[in-house]
């Protein structure tokens, strides 16, 4: 044995050691991968933020049907509260105002009002893509921003050619039972049978699951949807021009 209990072996380093350990390498050769600086998409959000724009858009479009409907029906005599509209008839009707108010604007304008329309969604379009592009390129946004306009364009345009269609073929089959000819829409007259057993004959203004409201000349009848009972009559009339509200005094 080299070594004993009680004699100890004591070891000096006479040069002491220095251990250093630096970062900056490996940061700088982060910093110079090329796969550092590549554009990348935010899946999640992307999704967060469609999900949002439909909810968002079907949203305004059946508060949009409902202010429509509401001023519309105000003008007949008939409250707020009388109306029981669904959901989905909100939604069509908002999007038919809608349909129909761009349709109109490429119509004063045919070339002016497509083009602000059509540029509308690429610029919307072209937001949504550099939300959610991590150092987006110019010539990639505005590539996608093409793409992806011009397929909202067509989506909003699709179910008003539905529409466009299906009134075709109403008017189609109009000709064919009573072989006469429709130049133009078609004017639908309507008779409701009373609890009397009264024929009241005019155009038909609002019906829902509770009420029906009848236009009868100038007079407004609301029957009750199940059993045909006469409500109210309410005549309509031209306001006189002293009942008009009067300007707010300076």
């Amino acid at each position: 044995m080299f070594w004993r209990r009680d004699k100890p072996l004591r070891v000096e380093l006479l040069t002491p050691i220095h251990v250093t350990a630096s970062s900056a390498p490996a940061h700088h050769e982060t910093l110079d991968d090329p796969a550092a600086r590549e554009a990348k998409t935010n899946t999640d959000l992307a999704f967060k933020l469609i999900t949002f724009g439909a909810l968002a858009s079907q949203a305004a479009l059946v508060i949009y049907g409902y202010s429509l409907l509401s001023g519309r029906f105000q003008q007949f005599g008939i409250d707020q509260n009388e109306l029981s509209l669904s959901t989905p008839t909100l939604l069509l009707h908002g999007y038919t105002s809608l349909f129909s108010g761009a349709l109109g604007a490429a119509e004063r304008w045919p070339i002016v009002g497509p083009g602000l329309l059509a540029f509308a969604f690429v610029a919307i379009a072209a937001l949504f893509v550099a939300v959610i592009t991590r150092r987006p390129k110019a010539n990639v946004v505005i590539g996608l921003a093409a793409w992806i306009g011009i397929a909202m364009f067509m989506a909003f345009f699709a179910p008003g050619a539905g529409v466009q269609q299906g009134r075709g073929a109403g008017l189609a089959d109009f000709k064919r039972y009573t072989q006469l000819e429709t130049p133009g829409d078609l004017e639908a007259v309507d008779t409701v049978v009373t609890d009397k057993g009264e024929r009241l004959v005019g155009h038909l203004i609002l019906a829902d699951s509770k009420s029906t409201f009848l236009l009868v000349g100038r007079t407004l009848f609301k029957l009750d949807g199940t059993t045909g009972r006469v409500i109210r009559e309410t005549e309509l009339k031209q306001r006189p021009p002293e009942m008009e509200k009067l300007p707010p005094k300076a």
